[in-house]
C-alpha cells in the first residue's frame, strides 16, 4: 500500500488546497491517500482520494500550537510511516512514486530512521555523508545531526513513533525545524536520510508563511495557464 500523505492547513490557507490538489492530481497519479489536517472544512470539493480531517476549532490551535494539532491527529492515526507536507507545497513535476516505494522499504527495514527526505534539502546540507547506502537504485545519503535544519519540514517520509518523540507541543512549524533540530542532536539513536535523487519536487508558494507573497516562478507556464483559467489563484489577485 502507498504511504499516506498528511497535509496540514489552516482556515486562512484553505484556498491553497485548490492549486495543491490540482497539481497533485496531474503529477501524483497513484492510489496514495491524502489526509488534509485542518479546522473548518473547505467550501469547495476535494479529489476523491483526499480526506479532510478537522481536529477542532482554529482558535484552539493558534500558530504557536501548530504541533498540537498535528500531534492530536497523529495520536489516532494508525499508520507508522507517513509523508508530511504543507498546503503550499505545490508539486512542479511528476512525482517519482517508484522512488517513494524504495524509500518506504528502506525505512521499514531500518527502524532507527526518523525521516527520509524526499526533496534535495538534505543533499545540499552541511556535512552530509553522500556515499552512505543504497535503496534499490536510490543513492541514500546521511544527514549530519549537527547540520542546520536537520528537522527540516520539506516534504519527507516520517516514522510516527520517532517523530512524536522529538516534536514537542507548543511549537510552530519553524520551531520544529529549529528547536526540533536541537532536540534531535541529543538523540543519536535515530537517523535522517535522503537521496541524491529528487522523488518530489515542489515549490514553496508562501515564503515565511506569508500568503501575501505568492511565489509562482517555479510552476510551469502551462500549469499557470490552467490554474488561472480555473480561478484557483484568484484569491491572491492572480488572474
Amino acid at each position: 500500500m502507498p504511504v499516506p500523505i498528511v497535509v496540514t492547513t489552516s482556515d486562512s490557507y484553505l484556498p491553497a488546497l485548490r492549486p495543491y490538489a490540482w497539481l497533485v492530481e496531474k503529477y501524483w497519479p497513484n492510489p496514495a491517500k491524502f489526509y488534509i489536517v485542518g479546522f473548518a472544512e473547505p467550501d469547495f470539493p476535494l479529489p476523491e482520494r483526499f480526506k479532510f480531517v478537522s481536529v477542532g476549532k482554529q482558535e484552539d490551535y493558534p500558530l504557536e500550537k501548530w504541533t498540537d494539532a498535528l500531534l492530536d491527529f497523529l495520536s489516532d492515526f494508525n499508520k507508522e510511516l507517513f509523508i508530511l507536507m504543507l498546503e503550499d507545497y505545490w508539486v512542479t513535476r511528476p512525482v517519482n512514486t517508484e522512488a517513494i516505494e524504495l524509500a518506504k522499504r528502506y525505512m521499514e527495514s531500518r527502524p532507527n530512521v526518523l525521516k527520509f527526505d524526499l526533496t534535495a534539502d538534505r543533499l545540499h546540507a552541511h556535512g552530509v555523508k553522500l556515499e552512505y547506502d543504497t535503496a534499490g537504485w536510490l543513492d541514500v545519503i546521511l544527514s549530519d545531526p549537527d547540520s542546520p535544519y536537520h528537522m527540516s519540514l520539506m516534504a519527507g517520509m516520517w516514522r510516527k513513533e520517532l517523530f512524536t518523540r522529538v516534536v514537542r507541543r507548543g511549537w510552530n512549524p519553524w520551531d520544529v525545524e529549529l528547536e526540533g533540530t536541537n532536540v534531535l542532536k541529543g538523540m543519536r539513536d535515530m537517523d535522517v536520510v535522503g537521496s541524491k535523487q529528487w522523488p518530489i519536487k515542489h515549490t514553496l508558494a508562501f515564503r515565511s508563511g506569508d500568503a501575501s507573497k505568492l511565489l509562482l516562478n517555479e510552476i510551469k507556464q502551462e500549469d499557470m495557464y490552467s490554474l488561472k483559467r480555473l480561478g484557483y489563484l484568484a484569491h491572491w489577485g492572480v488572474r
